[in-house]
């Protein structure tokens, strides 16, 4: 089963956002693969180099971002779009927001648990309700970015039986620069799931190099060459079972 993560570079205004995205995205689905995943805060323009003002941001990105993950959606039909995450309204308060999308309908949204100080600083909450949810491709967990850090929403995720786990990031320049995958690899390898962490060129080497990472190690990551990629690999899933299996009874 193909899946594809694209690992974009975030431009400066939002319709140059919308309109690379769109080019990848279209690229990718050339492939069939049966998810495509886009980075954290994809058209916020500068990604978070700026973020300060959580309504404002929310007010500018928000309503046409989502708009145009229906939009594409719709054009590439049956296979899965994981919308990235995009700074949501809900009752007054402001949450990164990852959300999932089919045949141009909206499955499912995720307020992301752990927003960085940043984040808190601009005006955005923490959101509160792990989310696991049954799809063609398996049992999908959705968190974002610095969820990945808090073990128990990891293992409560783990619980609630996620087989492939999407991660949208975007590593800010005070993040100290990561080699490797570390966190995710010994996430994927503890609990027996796919991990598709998507990432964006200017938080390549801080944590925010695009991967797509194995129980059994990394399958295929992204270089850092400073334009858009598309990383595509084949998720196992018979391979997973046994790994899960004997997981279960060591």
């Amino acid at each position: 089963m193909k899946v594809s993560v694209l690992h974009m570079e975030i431009r400066n205004n939002i319709q140059d956002n919308l309109i690379s995205t769109k080019t990848a995205v279209l690229k990718a689905a050339k492939d069939n693969p049966a998810l495509i995943a886009l980075p954290e805060y994809f058209t916020v323009p500068c990604c978070m180099a700026n973020f300060a003002d959580a309504p404002k941001i929310s007010k500018e990105t928000c309503n046409v971002t989502l708009d145009f993950l229906q939009e594409i959606s719709a054009k590439i039909g049956n296979i899965y779009l994981l919308g990235g995450s995009v700074l949501q309204e809900d009752n007054d308060k402001y949450y990164n927001t990852s959300t999932l999308w089919q045949n141009g309908t909206m499955l499912v949204k995720y307020k992301k648990i752990n927003p960085i100080q940043i984040e808190v600083d601009a005006g955005v909450s923490r959101g509160n309700t792990p989310m696991v949810i049954d799809t063609t491709l398996g049992r999908l967990g959705m968190i974002v970015c610095a969820d990945s850090f808090d073990p128990e929403l990891v293992k409560k995720i783990a619980q609630m039986g996620a087989e492939i786990v999407t991660l949208p990031v975007a590593a800010m320049g005070a993040h100290p620069v990561v080699k490797g995958h570390p966190l995710t690899e010994g996430i994927a390898r503890n609990y027996g799931m796919f991990i598709l962490k998507v990432g964006n060129v200017s938080s390549n080497m801080r944590g925010g190099r695009s991967a797509i990472i194995a129980p059994w190690g990394v399958m295929g990551e992204v270089t850092d060459a400073p334009k858009d990629s598309i990383l595509t690999a084949d998720l196992d899933m018979e391979r997973l079972k046994d790994y899960r299996l004997k997981l279960k009874h060591s």
